[in-house]
């Protein structure tokens, strides 16, 4: 007897107000996730004293990894638009003495004056913002000429899953893509970087791949309201969950995605 996944279709656990800090906690653990930090870094080309923008900094994990590789003579801003995120930042950051500071701020809208910071990175937030296109030309901005942009984001038309349910599956990752505010931002940040002026532009396709209890995260929320909204049948969805559930206890699950990360030079 398969396992009993119906609740994924009645409760939509992104309801819950500690979800999105646990959602976040659990994708930073993904292997791709923490492969992609040194590059994300490495297109920074960090010397010593440079001033770093972080836009989407979250609770400010980015931050104090930079704060030490630019030393007290530089200094990390983080910026995110959740308050919340922010006081978390700022509660971490008591008593470390690093050159660090957060604040709330919109990626569409920076506060900065132009030519601000000498590199600028942002991670996994561009597929959320209401105008994606503003936010990467804001970070451009406020960039130096010769600073250094780089950026993580995620494809979302690139979901595969080993399932025997293939049109379910794609039911569910093509409505999730199109769900996201900017679901195929990854494909386009090479473009948006040279539209933006930048030069010497560098892309690095990653896969992602993730574990069951990930996806179950990641999607469960997602289903639930595919289902409410009759985008999807119930019983298609405890099929698809079910036979994802056994599976991951024979140990043949597969899913995933891309990645892009892309790096480059203000002019």
């Amino acid at each position: 007897m398969g396992e009993d996944t119906t609740h994924f279709t009645d409760v939509d656990r992104t309801k819950d107000p500690q979800f999105f800090t646990r959602f976040l906690d659990e994708g930073n653990k993904l292997p791709a996730i923490v492969a992609s930090k040194p590059i994300i870094l490495e297109g920074l080309r960090l010397s010593g004293s440079e001033r770093v923008l972080d836009v989407g900094c979250g609770m400010g994990a980015d931050v104090f990894e930079i704060a030490p590789l630019v030393g007290s003579n530089g200094q990390v801003t983080g910026v995110d638009v959740s308050a919340a995120m922010i006081d978390e930042a700022r509660r971490r950051a008591e008593g470390r003495g690093l050159p660090v500071s957060f604040e709330v701020g919109d990626s569409q809208g920076l506060r900065f004056e132009a030519g601000t910071f000498d590199a600028v990175r942002t991670e996994r937030m561009l597929m959320h913002v209401p105008d994606a296109e503003l936010a990467l030309s804001e970070m451009t901005r406020v960039l130096k000429p010769g600073g250094r942009l780089s950026v993580f984001d995620f494809d979302w038309e690139t979901q595969f899953c080993d399932s025997p349910h293939r049109d379910t599956t794609r039911k569910i990752t093509q409505s999730f893509c199109d769900g996201i505010k900017n679901g195929w931002i990854g494909r386009k940040l090479p473009r948006l970087f040279k539209t933006n002026g930048l030069h010497e532009v560098t892309v690095k396709p990653q896969t992602v791949l993730v574990h069951y209890p990930f996806l179950e995260l990641l999607l469960g929320g997602h289903v639930a309201r595919a289902c409410e909204a009759g985008v999807l049948a119930r019983e298609e969805a405890n099929q698809w969950w079910t036979s994802l559930a056994q599976a991951h206890r024979a140990g043949v699950f597969l899913y995933g995605f891309t990645a892009f990360i892309v790096a480059g030079v203000k002019r």
